[in-house]
């Protein structure tokens, strides 16, 4: 089940497009297009419409998946990291889902058909509640809405730090101050001089101040007269 703590799929694709894109603006080849999955892994391309793969298209999302200890892949392993309902294999001489014979588990031997000729199992997500597209679009929501407040945060900084710079004295009068502050203190860490006497008057200011708003917040309970009554009593002062 979705959350809005969830990412999409299409928030992955959207991540994995980026990165492409990131690749090709240094010149360089991605590495999954060029590697191929170490031992104990399989590789997984999921495609968002079934007519993308009868087309050829590039995978929207590519990872490879780590196998099971008997060599089997788990479909739910594959669900839960791309943030799917539902996660169907295709198969690649039929062009159709495959149902496995075990629910969300693919044998070894399944592998090796869904994966002949093409070095990769295809999967799709053929099915989505309505629960499940609505909690992904309120997310789709919060997230652009939050985006939107950067954006205009940081857009009313640069403004204003414009009309700053072009219309008042406030920019550079601000680094002159925080220039002098930073020569006032080393001048004054340099002058220092404290003894063990001051030193422990600093930490007995400290405990009582501490002491003070533990007594505030309702940490510590004074009560002398209290106190007093059961230490008569049973030779303890404590309240407890």
């Amino acid at each position: 089940m979705a959350s809005l703590f969830t990412k999409s799929p299409y928030e992955h694709a959207l991540a994995t497009e980026r990165g492409l894109e990131k690749y090709r603006r240094l010149g360089k080849e991605p590495m999954a297009a060029v590697s191929v999955p170490a031992p104990g892994y399989v590789r997984v391309h999921f495609h968002s419409h079934l007519f993308k793969i009868y087309d050829h298209c590039p995978p929207d999302i590519s990872a490879d998946v780590p196998l099971l200890r008997c060599g089997g892949l788990d479909l739910d392993m594959v669900r839960r990291m791309w943030g799917m309902e539902t996660c169907v294999p295709i198969d690649p001489l039929r062009w159709k889902p495959f149902e496995p014979t075990r629910p969300n588990y693919l044998s070894p031997v399944a592998l090796r058909v869904l994966s002949e000729g093409q070095g990769c199992v295809k999967v799709i997500e053929p099915n989505v509640s309505h629960e499940t597209q609505m909690q992904r679009n309120a997310r789709r929501a919060v997230i652009n809405l939050f985006s939107l407040i950067y954006v205009l945060l940081a857009r009313l900084v640069e403004i204003v730090y414009d009309c700053l710079e072009t219309d008042t004295p406030f920019p550079a009068l601000f680094r002159r101050l925080r220039s002098r502050a930073k020569d006032t203190i080393q001048a004054q860490r340099e002058q220092m001089d404290c003894t063990w006497t001051d030193v422990q008057d600093f930490f007995v200011l400290l405990f009582w101040i501490g002491l003070l708003v533990a007594w505030m917040g309702g940490y510590v309970q004074f009560k002398p007269v209290e106190r007093a009554r059961r230490w008569v009593r049973t030779g303890h002062i404590s309240l407890s």
